[in-house]
């Protein structure tokens, strides 16, 4: 567990609101700063995936409240490879858009490359892979790619995944995982219908984006399952409140607001939606009846304290240890928060297991 002090905590969401959405940060949090408590920031926004998102905030303070000059310029140059990645993955999103529409197949770009427009700097939204989703041509587009010379895996029936120039695309067979559960099933089949009313993307020419309500949707699905299992980020709760910031004016309210009860996801929504209004200043064209107030505390500083443990032991027992306490440590995400069951998810994940062993070690970016 991660210690994360109240006035670190005002801070970072300080620096968060400046450089989101134009607040002028609170200038006392910042006097007499020792460079210690710079670098605790710095570590924190590192972890949380909101490098550049305060290195912009951070920027937007006077001079003389700023940090010393040489942490100043390991933020820099971080935030620097941060862009020079995002560059890479337009220049491939948009080579696998022209290969793909030779032949006729659109491509639906999702998460990371398309989360990225919501914010004043796309460039300083950070990501891993690229997904993707080739509206219903899944299989011609693998083979697309392996008479190109292409290595295409399939280890996970979801989505295959194949390398372009160093960068890991996911092609997504599914959406979202639609054998978990009958929630993951209703949500999946929204998606699929909801992809026909995509718009075209900004940035990746001749690409297609989500809409805003197919978004609404997937954001909170994606990040819900993720925050069951080993929490979420700070860059999630951005990425939520930008959404709305942005693409708010363009959702279809009440049938998001169905689809939210229908899929159980709710009481999620209002959470996310609490923390953003509450912590980054956004107003919300989503309402909802509650705020679970005392729950969103506590997810907040789950958020920001809880450690899945990646990568802090090796081999077959030491792995196997944190996969037994993390599942343990989730419980009551599942019995408070989202929609999933906390045994049909283990039972699922054992399953799994069973049929591709490898898996348990297999590494995220």
């Amino acid at each position: 567990m991660v210690q994360i002090d109240s006035i670190t905590q005002q801070r970072i969401f300080a620096l968060l609101r400046a450089a989101l959405f134009g607040a002028e940060a609170e200038q006392s949090l910042f006097e007499d700063m020792p460079s210690e408590q710079w670098q605790a920031i710095y570590s924190i926004a590192t972890r949380q995936g909101i490098l550049a998102f305060t290195y912009d905030g951070v920027k937007s303070l006077p001079e003389a409240l700023q940090p010393g000059l040489d942490i100043r310029v390991q933020w820099a140059y971080n935030v620097s490879h941060i862009e020079k990645f995002y560059e890479r993955q337009l220049s491939v999103a948009q080579a696998i858009v022209v290969t793909f529409s030779q032949s006729n197949i659109r491509t639906l770009i999702l998460k990371g490359l398309s989360n990225a427009s919501f914010y004043p700097k796309p460039s300083h939204r950070q990501s891993g892979d690229i997904d993707i989703y080739l509206m219903g041509d899944f299989e011609r587009g693998n083979e697309i790619v392996r008479k190109k010379g292409g290595k295409v895996k399939h280890d996970y029936f979801v989505h295959s995944e194949f390398v372009i120039k160093g960068i890991n695309i996911e092609n997504h067979l599914h959406i979202v995982n639609p054998k978990v559960n009958s929630t993951g099933h209703y949500i999946n089949e929204q998606l699929l219908q909801l992809a026909e009313q995509s718009v075209v993307h900004p940035t990746v020419k001749g690409a297609l984006m989500p809409s805003a309500t197919f978004n609404a949707l997937f954001l909170l699905r994606h990040s819900s399952w993720h925050f069951a299992r080993e929490s979420i980020k700070l860059r999630d709760i951005c990425d939520w409140a930008a959404f709305l910031t942005s693409s708010g004016k363009d959702i279809d309210i009440d049938k998001c607001m169905d689809m939210l009860r229908q899929s159980g996801l709710e009481r999620y929504a209002a959470i996310l939606t609490t923390l953003a209004v509450k912590y980054l200043g956004i107003t919300s064209p989503l309402q909802f009846a509650e705020n679970y107030e005392e729950l969103s505390e506590r997810v907040k500083m789950d958020i920001l304290t809880f450690d899945a443990g990646k990568g802090a032991r090796r081999g077959v027992i030491g792995t196997f240890i944190d996969k037994i306490r993390n599942r343990r440590a989730r419980k009551w995400c599942y019995e408070l928060v989202v929609p999933d069951e906390y045994m049909g998810n283990i039972w699922f994940s054992v399953k799994g297991y069973l049929q591709n062993p490898l898996a348990i070690f297999k590494a995220k970016l």
